[in-house]
């Protein structure tokens, strides 16, 4: 009977995966509810009430079956739970994959997974949030297979293809996830520098296997569909950096990771919490790294001390790989959860310490590593709420522009004739507290800050559409030129000026700023 296998499955789960699934869901919940239970779109959102995700262009081959699990409607509960199913999952991975056995060691690693920025700056994006959240679960089950099984690595080549073809910024994560399973290894598992060197291999396989499977997958995809790949992102440049072109990579890379870190340190700007907290962590992770070299004695051997050493070093190059793939690659926020295994290092550390055996030095960095994670995870919440603050105070911005518009069209003698929409220019505005105020008190965050919704002409009608009940055509390539020639438009005000509306012929003309 069905109760008695769910009953047999429930008594083989191992207790640190329920504990992960709780904890990841109810601090995911906490910090998420609101942007699930309020439909706030971005930019893209109002482009994306209704979308396939079909990105092959994008070399995301494998995205729209991923969002499509929750239908391709963008409804912000249901696509909010999965996500946090997704993550809870990613949790439970990072829990098997290490060994973790402390009970806050598992909440808090839970926390880190649901609540790091990189999950909110998604969440902005909430019409593909469960199949970017799914992607990243099976990046790091692809580390997972490639660590508990002989051929796993065959496994892990297929989930990291899949992971992957949602989003290519999994490969970072794989990667990094890979480092810290290493680093592990050699810190807390007196794992054998043969042993290193095999799992290394394996794991080489895995990714190798992976991105080759990828690359093949996304061919197939673009011979059968006729397509080529976008420009978006570098991606019709990947494989194009040289050697000429690696210390300027480099020095992207060391500017990105002391930024997210410590931006008002390095670019002289206000410093923020997280900041702070930030530089207590690393003080704090410094500290117990080389009490576990200095306890473990690992120190004596000497090959895997330098290997340690490359390890730690290798770390921004995992997090920012895409740059040594296109020039022209720009990492932003959703882009980085992989740095989110910088915190859980410290955990695992924590995680480490034996209470029967434990230094005093071991001790304080225990409770400073619980105190200050526990902290971030609650600064990771705020965060989120903060963006979702402003995520909600430009989609009321937007909306009442828009509404303000119709109703200037509305008073137009030529009203009744309008059936196409033409927009001039961006509109302009800045007021302290999304301009200002909001970018100094969190990361550098995209798709969420910011005044407005109204960027381009497609955004304007589609809040028209949507939300007003308003549907206009767009002009083709040839009126539009046609159009912008006109000496009507050159003469028009610039909004809210009473002339910045107008109506020729059967195209309702908007004019935010003067043609370029």
């Amino acid at each position: 009977m069905p109760e008695n296998i769910v009953s047999k499955l429930r008594g083989k789960i191992p207790y640190e995966w329920k504990l992960a699934i709780i904890s990841a869901f109810f601090i995911g919940l906490l910090t998420h509810l609101y942007i699930f239970l309020h439909r706030l779109p971005n930019h893209d959102g109002l482009l994306n009430i209704y979308s396939s995700q079909a990105k092959v262009t994008s070399g995301r081959f494998f995205l729209s079956k991923a969002a499509g699990i929750s239908s391709y409607f963008d409804m912000p509960w249901v696509i909010g739970l999965f996500s946090i199913l997704f993550l809870s999952l990613a949790a439970v991975c990072i829990v098997s994959l290490f060994e973790v056995k402390k009970k806050i060691s598992i909440i808090l690693i839970s926390g880190i997974v649901v609540a790091f920025p990189s999950v909110s700056a998604t969440f902005s994006y909430m019409f593909t949030a469960d199949g970017y959240m799914l992607g990243t679960f099976l990046a790091i089950l692809a580390v997972l297979l490639t660590k508990k099984y002989k051929y796993g690595f065959i496994l892990g080549a297929v989930a990291l293809c899949l992971g992957v073809g949602i989003y290519q910024a999994n490969l970072s994560v794989a990667m990094a996830f890979i480092t810290l399973w290493l680093i592990h290894d050699i810190l807390l598992n007196k794992t054998t520098t043969k042993q290193l060197g095999v799992n290394i291999f394996r794991s080489a396989l895995m990714l190798g296997i992976g991105m080759v499977s990828y690359l093949v997958i996304y061919k197939i995809y673009t011979s059968l569909l006729e397509v080529s790949i976008t420009s978006y992102q570098g991606l019709d440049k990947v494989g194009s950096v040289t050697m000429d072109d690696l210390p300027k990579v480099f020095e992207i890379i060391d500017l990105k990771f002391k930024t997210f870190f410590f931006d008002g340190f390095v670019n002289q700007a206000e410093v923020n919490l997280l900041e702070w907290l930030n530089v207590f962590l690393l003080i704090t992770l410094i500290i117990a790294t080389i009490t576990i070299i200095i306890k473990n004695k690992v120190f004596m051997k000497i090959v895997q001390l330098l290997l340690l050493v490359l390890l730690v070093l290798s770390f921004p190059i995992s997090f920012y790989v895409v740059y040594f793939l296109s020039p022209e690659a720009e990492y932003h926020m959703l882009m980085i959860f992989s740095i989110s295994s910088i915190y859980i290092y410290l955990v695992l550390l924590y995680d480490a310490v034996d209470i029967r055996k434990s230094l005093a030095i071991e001790k304080i960095t225990s409770w400073a590593t619980v105190l200050l994670l526990a902290v971030t995870i609650y600064n990771f919440g705020l965060i989120a709420n903060i963006v979702y603050f402003n995520m909600e105070l430009k989609y009321e911005r937007s909306i009442q522009l828009a509404n303000r518009i119709i109703d200037r069209a509305e008073q137009l003698e030529d009203y009744q004739d309008i059936e196409k929409i033409h927009v001039i220019g961006r509109y302009r505005i800045e007021t302290p507290l999304p301009s200002v105020i909001i970018p100094q008190k969190i990361p550098q965050m995209v798709g969420s800050t910011g005044e407005h919704l109204l960027v381009e002409t497609a955004h304007v009608q589609k809040i028209f559409a949507n939300f007003l009940g308003y549907q206009l055509l767009f002009l083709m390539p040839d009126e539009l030129e046609e159009m912008n020639a006109r000496q009507e438009i050159k003469e028009m005000g610039i909004w809210p000026s009473d002339d910045s509306v107008q109506v020729i012929d059967d195209v309702l003309v908007i004019k935010f700023a003067e043609q370029p």
